[in-house]
């Protein structure tokens, strides 16, 4: 296997069937479990999820699709800060695997060490194993939940690293700026960043890059097409960070794709391999909503990419 393909993992946002404002859903669980099958059948062997994706369906699907493979076969990644409860039971502090099926799942943020210990717990229930590869605390940003992240969630999160648990603790977000501080207070082993280092967008994570280099920091890259606009048509409506992409940012994906055109390579080649060729990445995790994406995405990781290309784009500035 070459060194891209077994950086290449398979993200578990559109896994669920539900709807969470447009972004996450629209796999149900055939589907996705043959997604899953297919995977890693096809080499794949990285695997992240979380709580929130699908509303504990994700987890839940990924649990039944993974059960009889050897554990140590694969690389699993889930995140905690988000505890799912049943929305038409407020009170009950549990919800059943049945309740998760049939959509009742409402996530809500925790970042308490009861919380966090809870949902880890929960996960690992739903996933149907006894420990994580990896544990992100999931969001933070978007909570507003810097300081509990710190005080609470962390040393917790520590402490079940300590007792075998979780192999490797972390974060997932959007941005850049909050990790880079997380970095200076704690010891960090891997770092999921959404949307930030893409070919499109690679600016703002340098000082970010530098630092996972200083620390030894291992980032998951998610996001790498930035929700679309690496990856369709750009003459067509095309989506960035999950909404209708801005015209100067589709304009700089059609100046970066005449350069890769030049090198007959597509443009959503590009994307992947720019990500999957830093030696920082340990993997990256686009989510996949049929087999023939998976296919794809295994085709473009195999693909070799002219070394002119990557000094083409560094001269002109996009990378």
């Amino acid at each position: 296997m070459n060194s891209n393909l077994s950086k290449l993992g398979l993200g578990g946002a559109t896994f669920g069937n539900v709807l969470a404002d447009g972004i996450f859903g629209g796999v149900n669980q055939e589907k996705t479990i043959k997604i899953i099958n297919f995977s890693y059948e096809s080499g794949i062997k990285k695997f992240d999820t979380a709580p929130l994706y699908g509303f504990g369906r994700s987890e839940l699907w990924y649990g039944r699709a993974l059960k009889g493979i050897k554990r140590e076969d694969i690389n699993l990644t889930s995140k905690c800060g988000r505890l799912i409860r049943n929305s038409r039971n407020k009170k009950s502090s549990k919800i059943s695997e049945l309740e998760i099926d049939k959509g009742y799942g409402e996530p809500i943020f925790d970042y308490s060490k009861d919380g966090i210990r809870r949902s880890v717990e929960e996960s690992l229930l739903r996933l149907k194993t006894d420990y994580l590869d990896t544990l992100l605390l999931h969001d933070p940003d978007q909570g507003n939940l810097e300081k509990e992240a710190i005080r609470f969630a962390f040393p917790e999160m520590l402490k079940m690293k300590e007792e075998g648990v979780i192999k490797n603790i972390g974060c997932g977000m959007n941005e850049c700026e909050m990790p880079i501080r997380f970095m200076e207070n704690i010891d960090l082993d891997k770092i999921l960043l959404a949307g930030r280092y893409t070919l499109l967008e690679n600016t703002k994570s340098v000082k970010f890059m530098k630092m996972c280099a200083q620390k030894d920091v291992q980032v998951i890259i998610g996001g790498p097409y930035n929700s679309g606009i690496l990856a369709r048509n750009l003459n067509s409506p095309v989506s960035y960070d999950y909404e209708i992409a801005p015209i100067h940012l589709i304009n700089r994906a059609k100046s970066i794709e005449k350069t890769t055109n030049k090198f007959n390579i597509s443009l959503k080649s590009a994307a992947l391999n720019f990500v999957l060729k830093n030696s920082q990445v340990f993997s990256v995790v686009p989510g996949m909503s049929s087999v023939n994406e998976v296919k794809e995405n295994i085709d473009i990781a195999n693909e070799v990419i002219p070394p002119e290309l990557w000094t083409n784009l560094s001269e002109k500035k996009f990378i």
